[in-house]
């Protein structure tokens, strides 16, 4: 299976929160309670938007930046071991 760059309007919430993590805090942050929600695996991102009265350009724009954050900014993000610096 071919993996996506970027989510898409026509993915389910459920997977976009499940392959980008990251994306998460962008629920929460337009307050769309999807997170934890049994039909964020039957809503498709656009679906979600519409629910929620969300501008759907803006909320893919957001996603994208969520995914590429980490990597465009260099990020070294701390490890959960008790082993590291």
């Amino acid at each position: 299976m071919k993996k996506l760059a970027f989510p898409t309007t026509g993915q389910t919430v459920d997977d976009v929160m499940r392959r980008w993590p990251s994306t998460i805090r962008v629920f929460i942050e337009f307050r769309m309670h999807c997170v934890g929600c049994p039909i964020a695996t039957f809503h498709s991102v656009e679906e979600a938007c519409s629910e929620h009265g969300i501008d759907l350009q803006t909320f893919l724009r957001n996603l994208h930046r969520a995914v590429q954050v980490p990597v465009e900014a260099g990020l070294d993000w701390p490890s959960a071991s008790a082993n590291s610096p």
